[in-house]
């Protein structure tokens, strides 16, 4: 098999590092052979990579020297690629301070786990390499970078989760205070209706007769009476039973 896309072929590596390459980078980690470090690295993810991940390499032959893919510049930039995390971490931070529903945060979300993960096994990487050359205080610089932007994005992640939760439970409980109202104006409007049921059935059944005939029917008052007793009979009924619920 040939030498994958991500590696110059100028680059001069051991038998013991090429025959372990595959056609993508895969994880990021370090190999330590004969000599030689090879950095395998990932840009900042995004969402829409759809998992796959663009490699960011660097080698350290024997002779100490370091040359890097894309960014060149060996060190530096190994360094610009910690940045890079760095200014992506902040970005996050700034959307979890502008979200303000669960959907923004879950889309906030969406983009923290990944950079999440890489920015973890960044720092596994990182630490390797630091056993590897314990008197480079310049490796030291950047593990210790590392560190701080894997902190960074555990705070970040916390403080999404934290704040979709709260928004959750806001709205849920603003549901419930909404239903609690609505049951309530339901209830008034039970009585009411309990109320004048009674006295609208008996008018009803008298609606028939001219007006003028009803009021000097000597039975018309006494109807009245008993329907607007039967009403009050009902809605007391009808209080009791929501009462009983409330």
């Amino acid at each position: 098999m040939g030498r994958p896309n991500y590696i110059p072929k100028t680059w001069e590596l051991p038998e013991s590092i090429t025959k372990r390459l595959g056609e993508k980078v895969g994880k990021q980690r370090l190999m330590n052979e004969d000599g030689h470090l090879l950095l395998l690295l990932h840009q900042v993810p995004k969402v829409e990579d759809n998992e796959i991940r663009t490699a960011v390499v660097f080698w350290r032959n024997p002779a100490g020297e370091w040359k890097g893919v894309p960014l060149g510049g060996g060190l530096s930039g190994l360094e610009a690629h910690l940045a890079s995390y760095r200014s992506a971490i902040h970005g996050l931070d700034e959307a979890v301070e502008a979200a303000m529903t669960p959907r923004e945060y879950f889309d906030v979300m969406r983009l923290v786990h990944p950079v999440q993960r890489s920015t973890r096994n960044l720092l596994e990487v990182m630490q390797a390499t630091r056993e590897a050359l314990p008197n480079e205080p310049r490796i030291i610089n950047v593990r210790d970078q590392a560190a701080e932007a894997e902190r960074a994005i555990e705070l970040v992640a916390a403080d999404a989760k934290s704040g979709m939760d709260f928004t959750i439970a806001e709205a849920a409980s603003e549901q419930a205070a909404s239903a609690a109202s609505a049951n309530r104006e339901a209830r008034r409007l039970n009585r009411l209706a309990a109320f004048f049921l009674p006295v609208a059935t008996l008018v009803s059944l008298f609606g028939m007769n001219p007006p003028e005939t009803m009021i000097h029917q000597q039975g018309t008052w006494l109807v009245l009476a008993v329907g607007m007793l039967l009403g009050f009979i009902v809605f007391s009924i009808v209080s009791l039973k929501n009462g009983k619920q409330d």
